[in-house]
């Protein structure tokens, strides 16, 4: 029995010391794992600080980014038109983005920074600025120094872009021809019609269409009482202009009218005051009358003193001879390419049926066409005369010179509402019939004549108001390509 104690004594005893064995290889194992630990926590403390660095550095980048541009462009506003604006613009914003950069970036923890030279540079034409700010950090590690890596680098590049202002210069060719005096919808032609009893002994036709000759009573049944498609416009024109106003920077815009029957003629000069524009465009009137006042009634309008010659004519639409007119009037202000006030981009914004037409109501004066109207209404002028209608497409090779010179040509087209009348013959009736098969074929050479992208259609009043709006934003597109 005591053997047998005395065996259980041993075993015990050894059982014992195996246990105190495995209480110090515990021990020692995790004195080891401290090391890694240890490391591991420094490691993410230094993560941390570098994070916190790159975040701060970031956002400085960033603000001398925004700065660059921000200031480049006031100044290039600030000073647009002056020999070397640009360079100086670009410099100027260089110069802020390191002030900017340095101050939000000020001491950075346990960092050494180095910011690169700013890339500062203007687009191709030159409407883009762009700011390009690059840093480089180095960061020294307090824990990771352990695992033999002393320092954490990093780098980051921010860009900031901004459109500088686009001077633009907006001429609108404003076709008065009497076609454009047709009622803008099918009721007001029925309403017009009805009333209008220009050339009624003429087989008794009621009169729609160019019913515009001395004698005839059309505009005094209409003007003011039912919509034209010369009013339509004139609203348009006048929603244009405060569209114009509420988006321009001073001076930024230039508009100019000019209405033309066999000539063009100018209503207002181009101008970047648009508040005197709105005033001759009668915009604060119930139903603005400007453009419808100016419509063939015979006798030429808008000319220079004494001189029938001069002014829109009378009788016909001439684009023939109206666009190497416009290229002469856009020439004298220069063919830019918008990025300053010195160099502005024409846009010519034809505003038509499309009805060409060869007719002349006039006399002759030194072998030139004369338009004093019948019964003259110039002293030494005989009375006018009229060598018959002579409608046409447009020639598009006509627009050719303007859009080779630099010139956007725009069209805004007005069809012809297909007139409704009972046929009783005469010569009210030919022209009706002449214009219902002529006009459907006057689309395909003005799409021809405009630039690429800028052909609109508009029938009706709110179309025409849509369209002009629709005209003048894609100008501002065509504007900000980089070229």
């Amino acid at each position: 029995m005591s053997r047998l104690l005395n065996c259980a004594s041993r075993f015990t005893a050894a059982a014992a010391s195996l246990a105190r064995a495995r209480d110090g290889g515990i021990a020692i194992l995790f004195g080891l794992s401290l090391i890694p630990l240890i490391g591991l926590v420094g490691l993410a403390v230094d993560y941390g600080i570098a994070i916190t660095d790159r975040t701060r550095l970031d956002r400085a980048a960033d603000a001398a980014a925004l700065a660059a541009v921000v200031t480049a462009k006031a100044y290039a506003a600030a000073h647009s038109g002056e020999s070397g604006m640009m360079a100086a613009a670009l410099a100027a914003g260089s110069k802020q983005a390191v002030n900017t950069f340095n101050v939000n970036a000020g001491n950075v923890p346990l960092a050494t920074v180095t910011m690169q030279t700013p890339q500062v540079s203007s687009s191709a034409n030159g409407l883009t600025i762009t700011a390009s700010i690059t840093y480089t950090a180095t960061i020294n590690n307090s824990f990771s120094k352990i695992f033999l890596v002393p320092t954490t680098t990093m780098t980051n590049t921010a860009t900031a872009s901004v459109d500088l202002p686009s001077y633009l210069d907006f001429y609108l060719m404003v076709d008065v021809s009497g076609s454009m005096g047709l009622p803008a919808t099918p009721t007001g032609m029925t309403q017009l019609a009805s009333v209008n009893y220009d050339m009624y002994s003429d087989y008794q036709q009621g009169c729609q269409f160019a019913c515009h000759f001395p004698g005839n009573t059309g505009w005094g049944l209409a003007a003011g009482k039912i919509q034209l498609r010369s009013d339509a416009v004139n609203n348009a024109v006048c929603a244009l202009l405060q569209r114009a106003s509420n988006q321009a920077v001073t001076n930024q815009y230039r508009i100019g009218f000019y209405p033309f029957v066999n000539q063009l003629a100018t209503l207002a000069a181009l101008s970047g005051d648009l508040g005197s524009l709105k005033t001759t465009a009668q915009c604060a009137s119930p139903w603005p009358l400007a453009f419808t006042n100016l419509l063939d009634t015979g006798a030429t309008q808008l000319y220079s003193p004494g001189d029938p010659t001069t002014g829109t004519g009378s009788g016909g639409t001439h684009f023939e001879v109206a666009f190497p007119q416009m290229k002469g009037i856009v020439g004298l202000n220069g063919f830019g390419d918008g990025s300053s006030s010195a160099s502005r981009k024409p846009f010519v914004f034809l505003i038509t049926d499309g009805m060409q037409n060869g007719q002349h109501f006039f006399t002759s004066s030194n072998g030139k066409y004369a338009y004093p109207g019948n019964p003259s209404k110039f002293p030494g002028y005989a009375n006018a005369w009229w060598d018959g209608s002579q409608p046409s497409q447009i020639d598009y090779k006509n627009c050719d010179a303007l859009k080779a010179a630099g010139a956007t040509v725009s069209i805004l087209y007005i069809p012809y509402n297909q007139i409704s009348f009972v046929d009783k013959g005469g010569g009210v009736a030919w022209e009706n019939n002449r214009v219902n098969g002529f006009s459907p074929t006057l689309a395909t050479p003005l799409q021809s004549c405009a630039s690429p992208g800028n052909f609109w259609t508009a029938d009706g009043p709110d179309q025409i108001n849509a369209a002009l709006a629709a005209m003048f934003d894609q100008a501002l597109k065509v504007a900000r390509l980089v070229q």
